[in-house]
Parts: structure tokens; sequence; C-alpha cells
């Protein structure tokens, strides 16, 4: 019985099976990849709130502070009027 020579269509598609399991496992890098720059950037997220809520309480702390020394200011304004206006009575 004579050789038949091996089929050129299932040639190629061994090659292309060959090449798809190299595809699956590039794409399975690249997901690993991927899920851990999303592992980052949440971190990078939770950070970034942390600190925006801190300076925002800082920037209220700081404001609060600065119409407290204002108020405390006109007080002392008041306070001393009303000594000087008590000092030059008859």
């Amino acid at each position: 019985m004579a050789k038949e020579p091996e089929s050129l269509v299932l040639s190629l598609l061994g090659e292309m099976r060959a090449e798809i399991g190299h595809i699956d496992e590039t794409l399975q890098a690249v997901r690993l990849t991927v899920a851990g720059h999303d592992l980052r950037f949440d971190a990078l997220d939770e950070k970034f709130d942390m600190i925006r809520e801190g300076t925002v309480s800082a920037i209220g702390f700081a404001a609060n502070a600065s119409r407290a020394h204002v108020d405390l200011h006109k007080e002392i304004a008041e306070l001393r009027r009303r000594v000087e206006k008590l000092e030059q009575a008859p």
C-alpha cells in the first residue's frame, strides 16, 4: 500500500491550533496584568479620596479659625470703643 501524502489542510489546522494556544497564553498574561493594574488603580483611588477628605477638613478648620479670629478682633474693637466711651464720660 502506498503512503498517502499528509493532508495540507490538516497541517495548516495543526499550525493554527498551535498559534491559537500561543495567543491564549498571551491573552491570559495580559488579563493578569490588567487585573494587577485594576488593583493598583483602586488603591490609588482610595488614597486620593483620603487626601481629598483631609484637605477639605483642613480647609474647613482653617476657614472656621479665620472667621473666629475676625469675630474676636471685632469683639475686641467693640470693647475698646465702649471702654474709651466710658473713660470719656464725666
